[in-house]
């Protein structure tokens, strides 16, 4: 598209997320879905006043109470320092809550955020293929479309990522996001953390 020499397109208040692979090592990860199956076994699901019935330790299991769980925290609360500092924070965020998810076929998450935090993560332990995606909501809500739009950079209304296993994402809290309905034939396992 050729503008005008007198014209400028500037992008003001970005939605930023930040993610990267590779987190943990693949035995960690490994060690950690088989304590997450023990879990599993022995406790109930959570996420009261949830719509969906995929299983969750939300409210029932705390992963920052379980020291197998520490490293993972560790490094999550490293990278949201390291994403902090990008937006221009240089305080420090601890995770102050963590649980698993557990999706099998037919399972997903509705739009959600998470209140009382500044930064949320997603870890991802297993994503198969066949997985559904994690959706992120453009924070500027448009009550009125544009006309014969043709989406580009500048007017996407979700972003989706479908990283692979052990791969970490991070978003300010406030940024709605659901998990579409999985087609997996095996289960697709994360962990949710919320850091103040």
């Amino acid at each position: 598209m050729k503008l005008n020499n007198n014209i400028k397109i500037q992008t003001w208040f970005p939605t930023t997320i930040f993610s990267i692979e590779n987190l943990i090592s693949v035995e960690e990860n490994i060690n950690l879905i088989k304590e997450i199956y023990k879990i599993k076994k022995n406790i109930k699901t959570g996420g009261k006043n949830w719509k969906t019935d995929t299983y969750n330790s939300c409210g029932t299991y705390n992963l920052i109470k379980d020291i197998k769980f520490n490293n993972l925290i560790k490094k999550t609360e490293e990278q949201t320092l390291n994403f902090s500092k990008i937006l221009g924070s240089n305080e420090t965020y601890k995770v102050c809550s963590g649980w698993f998810n557990y999706y099998n076929k037919g399972d997903y998450q509705e739009y959600h955020i998470h209140p009382s935090s500044h930064f949320s993560a997603v870890y991802f332990f297993k994503n198969p293929k066949g997985s559904g995606s994690l959706i992120f909501k453009n924070p500027s809500d448009k009550m009125f479309p544009l006309k014969n739009l043709k989406y580009n950079e500048f007017s996407y209304g979700t972003c989706s990522y479908n990283p692979p296993e052990r791969s970490l994402i991070i978003f300010q809290s406030d940024l709605w996001h659901m998990v579409e309905k999985c087609k997996n034939t095996t289960p697709r396992i994360t962990a949710a953390f919320n850091l103040i």
